[in-house]
């Protein structure tokens, strides 16, 4: 088991690499700008947090629910 997610890290950090090179690549390569960027990752991540907020709500909601029983 343990061997095993040694192998699935090296392939994430073989994909954290190439989500940095395409960042690099819109910034350098398209004329992206890094204000864009960084509003595009602020929206990202306050759509994220809206969406674990409501899951987190509905999941309290059904546990509320099925205690109730």
């Amino acid at each position: 088991m343990l061997k095993q997610l040694g192998r699935n890290r090296r392939l994430g950090g073989t994909s954290f690499l190439a989500c940095i090179c395409f960042i690099a690549l819109a910034v350098y390569g398209w004329g992206v700008s890094w204000g864009e960027l960084l509003s595009y990752a602020l929206l990202l991540l306050t759509f994220m947090l809206a969406l674990l907020l409501v899951a987190g709500l509905l999941g309290w909601l059904l546990h509320k629910f099925n205690r109730r029983k």
